[in-house]
Order: structure tokens, then sequence, then C-alpha cells
């Protein structure tokens, strides 16, 4: 499908940033970007045309994810859309470059079919400062330090750890965090975490968010699997305010960045692949060659989610914010918890190897959970599709798959480095589910995954 990018000259965003919308003529849709711009300015100003353009092109990308549904009518397979793209940015001759390579980082991350181009965007600014704001931004940057490092803060138990890691670990360092959030996104959960943070490390933390959304409000598609481009943009324009060799980091552990598919069923990109390594080297890739020198860090590639938690640099500082965390991925679901004012649902993928890491560390609780699945609280034949992931992954852990079995499902997904390293990191992040399912699950869990039953 065609997809036009407008950029209207004689229309503005309250904030000076130039009205931007996508409009996609075949399915009648028209959505405009919604980007409060003024706070990333403030704060960065523009480091440079470029990471402008990433910066709106991720955006819109995003935009177009949410507003194309996935179904009967655009994707004759119920997923793979097709989408035709020129983007406008300030340089054509520079993104040319990379035409091939971002649209293969896309179509890996979000399951489509991408065809990029781009277009000169004219002579018009994309940003025009309100007259009123310029002598109060001079003041308020001039007020700000530098970071050494920056690191994406999505207010999951793997970002605060990360964050913590980068804190605890040098007296001297500056640490940017950079959250995002949509309308109904995570920011209040973002804030409360870095209350704590700001408490143990003051002077040297900072939390910016940013909301990256569109107008009108509601949007058909539901699965965002692009949102993780736009969450690095982000953090790559922060970090190239700051120079050229500051680090972005990327906290995710290594067994969800992999991110197996449980079932035939979750094959492709039905499993997300938001820190995917391959995913990661192509979008490298594709900033090298736009003359970006920023590392992109996953600190905890080859690391489980129980050792990011166990390994903690500051494990004290962790335990009194783990509660807070959230790491599901149906957190609005909530109909049929039995506990619906905690923030994790209990028996997605993301929740349930958080509750095995955090067994692995002395610290799980079930009833911090909106279904306690260990106790059987979702029961295994129920006929909705929240038990589907609780399913899936007994299912997995109860075929035993071999180190061998295992490779091969890594590289059918896609090429990566170190995979001798991948599956041992898979491996154990099963066995930390398979421990807790061994000390806490009630008899029909336990055999679901094929777990020597003791209890009743």
């Amino acid at each position: 499908m065609n997809v036009e990018i407008h950029m209207d000259p004689s229309k503005r965003q309250k904030d000076g940033l130039l009205a931007i919308s996508v409009r996609v003529p075949d399915q009648e849709l028209v959505y405009e970007l919604d980007l409060p711009f003024r706070k990333l300015y403030d704060r960065f100003g523009i480091p440079d045309p470029i990471v402008l353009d990433f910066l709106l092109i991720a955006s819109l990308c995003y935009v177009l994810d949410k507003a194309v549904p996935r179904g009967r009518g655009v994707a004759p397979d119920n997923w793979t859309r097709e989408f035709e793209v020129a983007f406008p940015v300030s340089d054509v001759r520079v993104w040319k470059r990379v035409a091939g390579d971002f649209a293969q980082a896309l179509g890996f991350l979000s399951g489509d079919i991408w065809r990029v181009s781009f277009v000169e965007r004219g002579e018009v600014p994309i940003f025009a400062e309100p007259a009123r704001r310029r002598r109060s931004r001079k003041t308020l940057v001039l007020k700000r330090v530098a970071a050494s490092k920056v690191c994406l803060f999505s207010g999951g138990l793997d970002s605060l750890a990360g964050a913590i890691d980068l804190l605890s670990g040098d007296d001297s360092q500056q640490v940017l965090l950079v959250g995002h959030y949509d309308l109904a996104g995570p920011a209040s959960q973002q804030n409360n975490l870095f209350t704590g943070l700001r408490e143990r490390y003051p002077a040297r933390s900072e939390l910016i968010q940013a909301r990256v959304s569109h107008k009108p409000d509601s949007a058909p598609e539901l699965t965002l699997r692009s949102r993780s481009l736009v969450f690095i943009a982000l953090g790559i324009y922060a970090a190239r305010s700051f120079g050229n060799d500051i680090p972005l980091y990327a906290p995710e552990n290594g067994v969800i960045a992999i991110n197996l598919p449980l079932t035939p069923s979750r094959a492709g990109s039905c499993s997300t692949r938001t820190m995917h390594p391959f995913f990661l080297e192509r979008l490298r890739s594709v900033l090298r060659k736009l003359g970006f020198k920023n590392p992109i860090v996953n600190p905890f590639e080859f690391k489980t989610k129980g050792e990011c938690v166990v390994g903690c640099f500051d494990h004290a500082l962790l335990t009194s914010l783990v509660a807070a965390t959230c790491s599901c991925s149906h957190g609005t679901r909530r109909q049929h918890w039995v506990r619906k004012q905690v923030p994790n649902c209990g028996y997605c993928v993301p929740c349930l190897f958080r509750r095995a890491a955090l067994h692995k560390a002395g610290l799980d609780a079930g009833w911090q959970y909106g279904v306690d699945a260990c106790e059987g609280e979702l029961p295994l034949d129920y006929e909705g599709e929240s038990a589907n992931d609780l399913r899936a992954l007994l299912d997995f852990i109860q075929a035993r798959k071999t180190s061998e079995e295992i490779a091969g499902e890594i590289v059918s997904i896609a090429p990566v480095q170190n995979l001798s390293e991948h599956v041992a990191v898979v491996e154990r992040g099963f066995d930390e589910v398979r421990s807790l399912l061994q000390a806490k699950a009630v008899a029909p869990i336990r055999r679901a995954a094929g777990i020597g039953v003791t209890r009743s």
C-alpha cells in the first residue's frame, strides 16, 4: 500500500513543530503526528538535521504501525503488511546510503514488507521556536549538566536494573534516562521509579520523558512492533546532543532479546523483536552510514533476567523499587484479574520470566500479580486467550530442547554473532522458569511442564 507523508508549511503545532501527517489512501486513513517537541528542544536543541530526520522517521513509522491494522483486507496472512513510503529528509544523498539497511531493519522489527525511499523536504524549518521561549530556553540549557551516558528507561525491571548499574558503577558518571510513552503509556510508572533513583543518586541522575503519539487518539493496531525504534531514536537524539561518542544503553535480558517463538504459531515476528541482536546490528549499520558514532549497548545481552536482578550493583535499591516495575504485555486487560490494583498480569511470557527472575533472587510474591499462575488461578483449560502464553511456555519447557535444537531455532530467525553464548543464556533463562515451577507451581502446572509432582 502507498503511504504519503505530508508536511504542511502553513500549519504548526502549538510548540512550533511543523504539522506532519501520515496518509494511507487505500485505507482512507489520515493520522497527524503528535510529538510535543518543545521539551526535547529545550533540553537538547537540534544536534544536527540528520538525527532530527531519524527521530521523525522513527515516529512516523510508529504512527503508521498503529494506524494500519493487521487483518483481512489489509494483510492476506492477517499479519504482514506492505508499505511503500517516501520519507521527507534534510539530505537525500545521505539517506539514500541506508535505504536498503533501514528497510531490512524495519521489516525484521515489525514483520512487514517496507519499500523505503527519501525525498527532499524543502527549506521550511521543521521547528520554529516561539519567540517568547527563546530567552527561557537559553537559561534552562545553561543550567543542565551534560550526560556522559544515556539509558532507555521503560519502567520495566531490566531498565531499572540497567539504570542502577550505570549510576552505582562510577560516581563520576552523569546518567540521563530517556522514557517514551504514548497516550496511555507508562509515564507515571517511570516517574515513580525515578523518584527512588533520584533520592539515592540526586546529583547524577536525570529523567526526560517524551510522548510520541498521533491524532486522532484512537488507532486500530495494538501489536506495536515498532515501538523500540522510536524509543532508540529518542535515545540517540539525546546522546548526539552530548557528543558523538556518548553511548546509548538499552537494557534487555538476553532471553527476551532473542525471544524464541514458544510454538510454531508464534514464529516470525509474532514474537516481538524489540532488542533482538540482529535488529540492533542492522540499526547500528544504518546509524554508522548516517555518520553517527554513538554506540548502542545492551549490557544484559548475555544475562538472564534473574542474573540481572541478582547481580545488580545496588541490590538494596533494586529490592526497594522492584514492586513498582512493570514487565507486563497484558497490563490493560484486567477484567479477569484476581487482584486488579497491581501492575503485572502474572500470566504473560514477560511476567512469567519476571517471576522466575525474582524467585531466583528470593523476591518473588504471587500476590503482586493480577493472577498467580503458579497457584492455578488461571486454569490451563481456560478457553480465553489469557492462558495461551502460559500453555505455550509450559509446552516449551516440557519439550526439553537440546542446545543444538535451540541454536537451530535462533538462527532460523536471523543470524547472530556469538551463537553459543545466546544458546547458553536462553537455556539458563528457561532453567529459571523451571526452578520457579518446581518450587511453587500446583500439580497440573508442573505436570504440563514435565516436572516431577510433589505438590497437590
